[in-house]
């Protein structure tokens, strides 16, 4: 295997700078997952990896090796795409054979690779069949058995669970994390998922208009946000921001901030507590919407001038208009600068 290093990549499209000099460390045997909304940059710089585009400038480096303007065959490397990208006309086994047949491997090598990574994820009963005679989540399996059957040194991985339906993204998930620690594979994973991101994640690189925002492991990047656009976009759902001064912070959430000026607090939802009527630092609100989620409940609030979410107990019910009281979990806030978002 071999760790990934990228340095200052920049990439543009015409007059759209898609990435702007973007640097990142993957260790080898790392799973580290780019995340972003759609036109972030982060698809662009793995194609970059893989060498399906080349970088206006910066360097890419698999292991101690330079393979910024080598072609993908040349660099050690598979990549599994969002839209399963297997071959219709070729059966299961011949899918997962292709790149060691492009290697020119002697056939009892080509058997032996196939059956191992049919085995890996669980599809040998399906080698004699064709595409259109699978799920989609089997012709996913196909595809990500085609790119470990080579044995890769990296593994790239563009949305590869998007195209399939909830409850078998979530098993497919959970089996392709197993997977790839047990094999210790440098995986790049790209998605716009934040839920899919934290469960499959050593580190999260989260991205925003090209450039990397936070790079930290999945628990910091949502209890630690370096900036509110993480905040707002890590989380469901996400951390409640509220501008305030010292003052009001301190006579409404009974809050003493470290600071003299205006600051933006978050708050994730889980973190708004429910508490007594008159209760030291609790604060008056009214109910807007109740979501009953089984587990808990996502509550609504009209409070301190804005709307808040809080996730609550199941139990008691409540009701639109009520009104109800609150505080804050202190200790685990978050401030950020209102002029640059930072995390202060």
């Amino acid at each position: 295997m071999a760790g990934i290093h990228l340095e200052g990549i920049e990439k543009s499209f015409g007059r759209v700078k898609a990435l702007k000099g973007v640097s990142l460390e993957v260790a080898e045997g790392e799973l580290v997952v780019l995340l972003g909304p759609s036109g972030c940059g982060k698809t662009t710089l793995l194609r970059i990896v893989a060498g399906l585009e080349w970088p206006d400038k910066g360097r890419v480096f698999l292991g101690k090796r330079e393979v910024t303007f080598l072609p993908p065959r040349s660099r050690g490397l598979a990549m599994v795409f969002q839209n399963y990208a297997v071959f219709p006309h070729l059966t299961v086994f011949e899918n997962i054979a292709f790149g060691l047949r492009m290697r020119r491997l002697p056939e009892t090598v080509i058997r032996e690779k196939v059956r191992w990574a049919a085995e890996l994820l669980r599809i040998e009963e399906l080698l004699s069949r064709y595409p259109a005679q699978l799920s989609g989540g089997q012709r996913q399996r196909v595809a990500v058995a085609r790119a470990l059957a080579v044995e890769p040194q990296v593994l790239l991985m563009d949305e590869p669970l998007s195209n399939l339906d909830a409850i078998l993204r979530l098993d497919l998930r959970a089996e392709l994390k197993s997977l790839v620690k047990a094999l210790g594979m440098t995986t790049l994973y790209v998605t716009h998922d934040q839920v899919e991101a934290m469960g499959l994640a050593d580190r999260i690189a989260v991205m925003r208009e090209g450039e990397i925002v936070q790079f930290a492991p999945p628990l910091d990047v949502y209890r630690r946000p370096a900036h509110t656009f993480v905040a707002g976009f890590v989380g469901h759902p996400p951390m409640n921001l509220l501008r305030v001064s010292p003052e009001d912070a301190r006579v409404h959430l009974a809050l003493d901030l470290p600071v003299s000026k205006e600051v933006i607090v978050g708050i994730r939802p889980e973190d708004l507590e429910p508490a007594p009527k008159g209760d030291p630092g609790a604060f008056s609100a009214r109910v807007r919407v109740v979501e009953p989620l089984g587990s808990h409940q996502l509550v609504t609030l009209e409070a301190l001038g804005t709307t808040l979410k809080a996730i609550w107990p199941p139990e008691p019910s409540l009701d639109p208009g009520e009104e109800v009281w609150a505080r804050v979990h202190a200790e685990r806030m978050r401030l950020f600068d209102p002029a640059t978002g930072r995390a202060l």
